[in-house]
């Protein structure tokens, strides 16, 4: 293998890792939003109490 055709390779590597990340942190943050979003609607909208 060349070193060119090795930078390559390492250059698309850690692209794919940059893209991996930014899709990771994305599903973390719509769960986080939404996550908050239901503890929010069930503070706004609580339900009858029990006697």
């Amino acid at each position: 293998m060349t070193y060119a055709m090795l930078a390559t390779t390492m250059q698309n590597f850690t692209q794919s890792l940059l893209i991996l990340l930014q899709g990771m942190g994305g599903i973390f943050l719509f769960m986080g939003l939404f996550y908050g979003l239901i503890v929010a609607l069930e503070k706004i909208f609580q339900g009858k109490k029990e006697q």
